[in-house]
């Protein structure tokens, strides 16, 4: 749009432009996103969202949204009850609600607002109902700064029509075929409330083997069972962690999260169990550990395959008993938490070795969950490229589209990474546009930078474009097990490239390498990386 455009000629590009899209044979879930984009880039309506009835909790959650953050989202910040705050009075009466200034009415929920320029003075918020058939069955919102040359009315007016648009759009999606096709069974039946617990939990995705995992955590939400999720590295274990316990009837209780291999060794023990003020030197005040601050809720220890052998017999001890005893500490303290764990690590040939406990095995398998790599799930590439092209236009103000051959070439890529390497990709890539279109060529170049640094299998050859340094860790490691591989001087530049490109982050770094964070401190040693 040009810059001098006054707002009703904004208006009605854009309400053609929505035309244009949502008559287009695309999945409809992408159509409302893009509409959603439209307004945020065009008429400056900022974080729009569409808001569902969930009957079963009694809340509007967020199905569809641009620009919102993926943290809160998976918090379910933005949800409100059906008889809270202006969305809720939308819900109920199927009227519009405005508020010109959040932070001065005393009805409006101000969690659901994101600042603009670091503040929510003077941001207004607006909410509409979306009909069918007379009947609201969700709500349209966004919010916007004061702005002289743009009268509410107008916004109003372009809401209620953009609300009119997409209506039939979501009356079309419940019949769900032009998401996906399933073999008719259970999962069939019920996909579309797995696909709007994806959503609910910021996942990304509506493939067979996403929901497979999906229902497999619904079966076992409301139990105390542990549950142990398997998978590499960047499939989303946190997230589905989360899901487990904000469904299940813990979820008004702590979620507490730790990563047993980010933390060094000689504090994981005080972080998990605690200690009392003067167990050891440094130890100036009584800390409640990890354990004992998850009573009542849910406890996931991430990459629990790296937790050293003497602390798995405590944490064995504490299943059994149900007691913590923090350090120097005379007198256990009763706990209840449901435990899930995670490990990207292939714990049977870790018993083999003899670094992983037998009776701990057992007690943490037993409702085991496998979470699909990404490219066991190339038909979400498309979706979650496009959220993350969504997401950091609004966070970089960029306007960048992919063009037509960019998913293709998405798709082919085998993501050793997973999501996470998919989102860095196209953060970089957003970054790096000086154009409004984001080409297979810029696409290719990233993916060749990646492939460069051994951040790739050999499926992913046709992507390199000089030989890397040295053979990638993943490559030199046993199909059953991931032992400690001797030291080379060759692996000096790709440890060093792991740290640049993480930030000096040692637990980002050893994943992108394939290695665990005590395994990548121990090259950092021998190579005098750093020192």
């Amino acid at each position: 749009m040009p810059k001098d455009a006054n707002p009703g000629q904004i208006n009605a590009a854009l309400l053609i432009e929505a035309s244009k899209l949502v008559a287009k044979p695309a999945a409809s879930g992408d159509k409302i996103t893009q509409v959603l984009r439209l307004l945020s880039e065009w008429a400056k309506l900022q974080f729009p969202r569409v808001l569902l009835p969930n009957y079963q909790s009694r809340e509007l959650e967020v199905a569809y949204h641009y620009g919102l953050r993926a943290d809160k989202l998976a918090g379910r910040a933005y949800s409100v009850r059906f008889n809270q705050g202006l969305t809720g009075y939308v819900w109920r009466s199927g009227q519009v609600a405005l508020v010109t200034d959040v932070t001065s009415e005393p009805l409006f929920v101000t969690r659901i607002a994101e600042p603009i320029e670091g503040s929510l003075q003077h941001i207004g918020f607006i909410s509409v109902p979306i009909t069918i058939e007379g009947k609201t069955v969700g709500v349209l919102s966004a919010q916007r700064r004061a702005n002289p040359r743009r009268r509410y009315a107008d916004d109003v007016d372009l809401l209620r029509v953009v609300a009119t648009l997409i209506g039939p759009v979501m009356q079309r999606m419940r019949s769900r075929a032009e998401n996906i096709s399933f073999v008719p069974g259970e999962l069939d039946r019920d996909s579309d409330r797995y696909i709007r617990l994806c959503e609910a939990h910021g996942i990304i995705g509506a493939s067979r083997a996403l929901l497979s995992a999906v229902k497999e955590i619904d079966q076992v939400k409301d139990s105390d069972a542990p549950i142990l999720l398997l998978g590499e590295s960047g499939t989303g274990k946190e997230m589905f962690a989360g899901m487990a316990h904000r469904e299940g009837r813990r979820k008004h209780k702590p979620f507490v999260c730790i990563n047993c291999a980010s933390i060094p060794e000689h504090l994981l023990e005080s972080e998990l169990f605690g200690h009392e003020k003067g167990s050891f030197t440094g130890a100036y005040r009584r800390r409640q550990g990890k354990i004992e601050q998850a009573d009542g809720g849910t406890l996931f220890l991430d990459e629990i395959g790296d937790m050293p052998l003497d602390l798995q017999a405590k944490l064995l001890r504490v299943l059994q008993d149900k007691h913590v005893q923090p350090i120097g500490s005379d007198s256990p303290r009763h706990v209840d938490f449901r435990l899930i764990t995670a490990t990207h690590v292939n714990l049977i040939a870790a018993m083999e070795s003899g670094c992983f406990r037998l009776d701990l095995y057992y007690r943490l398998n037993v409702f085991p969950i496998s979470l699909p790599a990404l490219h066991q799930r190339p038909e979400d590439i498309p979706r979650l490229a496009q959220h993350f092209l969504n997401h950091y236009c609004q966070m970089y103000e960029r306007s960048a589209k992919f063009t037509h051959d960019v998913h293709e070439r998405l798709c082919s890529f085998p993501w050793p990474g997973n999501v996470r390497q998919l989102q860095n990709v196209v953060e970089r890539t957003v970054l790096k546009a000086d154009t409004h279109w984001v080409t297979v060529d810029q696409i290719d170049a990233v993916l060749g930078a990646e492939a460069e640094r051994g951040l790739c299998t050999p499926r992913s050859e046709e992507f390199r474009r000089t030989p890397p340094h040295r053979a990638p860790f993943e490559q030199r490691e046993n199909v059953r097990s991931r032992p400690y591989f001797r030291v080379r001087d060759t692996d000096r530049n790709a440890v060093e490239a792991a740290l640049r490109e993480s930030g000096g982050n040692q637990a980002q770094a050893a994943r992108s390498l394939g290695l665990t964070a005590r395994q990548l401190r121990y090259r950092l040693k021998k190579l005098h990386v750093g020192a």
